[in-house]
Order: structure tokens, then sequence, then C-alpha cells
């Protein structure tokens, strides 16, 4: 199973936008097991969300709904992001028994990263960290972990690399080979070649 940590939004056609819902897409569209932990806003633009995951079978069971934030949407009318707080997400992911690679789509600190790590140790898994563009790496990062930086532009191919990484990992695939596949099913070449 894939697990991803973030606050999904949507696009002007009512798709899942942002980071944390373009991964867990892709992912989902190899064929893989996907949970999405994170927050929406107690809004209508939420309930679409949750019904653009689960029309996708993109689980979202640990999916916060947060009264005092906006559901991210391009074009919206913008307001506070949801809350994405370190208890939340250890939360959310307690009550998910089985994980071969959790993606961290955005770190909004430091006790969410530390959950993170907590729970790729605790499952074996492979953690995927992915930073703003320009953003310090994480010290002591886990053996298991890949840590990407996010383009400043990015119409979806960063995302749809970063699922069907995940996916390859969730296989069993070690990172450099699973590295290599994704890039490849993108129509990419690794560095070297």
């Amino acid at each position: 199973m894939i697990l991803v940590v973030g606050r999904p939004g949507l696009d002007r056609h009512d798709r899942l936008d942002r980071i944390a819902g373009r991964v867990a897409l892709a992912a989902a569209s190899t064929g893989a097991t996907v949970e999405l932990v994170g927050a929406v806003g107690d809004d209508p633009d939420g309930e679409r969300v949750a019904l653009a995951l689960g029309q996708a079978g993109i689980g979202h069971a640990a999916l916060l709904r947060d009264p005092a934030g906006v559901t991210p949407r391009v074009g919206g009318p913008g307001g506070p992001l949801p809350r994405l707080e370190a208890e939340d997400v250890e939360l959310g992911l307690s009550y998910l028994v089985e994980c071969r690679a959790l993606i961290l789509a955005e770190v909004p600190d430091e006790r969410v990263l530390g959950v993170a790590r907590g729970a790729a140790a605790y499952h074996d898994a492979h953690l995927v960290v992915l930073l703003e563009h320009g953003a310090k790496p994480p010290p002591d990062v886990l053996p298991q972990t890949t840590v990407l930086e996010k383009p400043d532009d990015d119409e979806g191919a960063f995302a749809d690399l970063v699922g069907r990484y995940a996916a390859r990992l969730a296989a069993g695939e070690e990172a450099a080979a699973a590295w290599a596949s994704a890039v490849k099913s993108v129509g990419g070449e690794q560095a070297g070649e």
C-alpha cells in the first residue's frame, strides 16, 4: 500500500490538483492500493475532493475536514489552507495497518516530518519527501528515504513520476531500479544515459 500525506485540492474542472492529489492519482492509475492522509476544508470543494478520491479508487478515511481552512482550488477564492498538523497526521497514519511507500507531499513543519519518519520506520517502508523548490533538505534522513525537490512549474509530469516511483517501491523494487523504471515509464532518461 502507498500512503500519501498532504492537502489535495481541485483544478477548474473539479479534478484532483496539488501535489498530494496528483501523486495519489498517478500511483492509483498503476493499479496500486493508495490511501491519502491529510486535510481539506469543511466546504463544498472538500466534498468534491473526497468524491474525486473515491472515484479514482483512492482511500481517504483519514482525510480531516478542517472548518477553519479552505480547500485549495485553482482560480478559487483562496483563504487559509486546511491544517496539516503532526497530531492529525499521526492519528490518520495509525488507522492504516500496512505501508510499503509513504509519500510526504508537503512538509509544513519538522513535527510532521518526524511523524512520517516514525511511520515509515515502523512499517519498514520507503519514505519519499517532496520539498518546495529551494528548501533545505531535512537532516537525519532514514536509509530508505528519497528526497526530491518539486519543480516550480509542473503540469503534472513530476507528480506522475513520483506516483509511478511509489508504485514500484510498493511492488517491492529497490529504490534505484524503481526510479529507473519510473523515469522510463514517463518517457524520461536517467542522467548519464
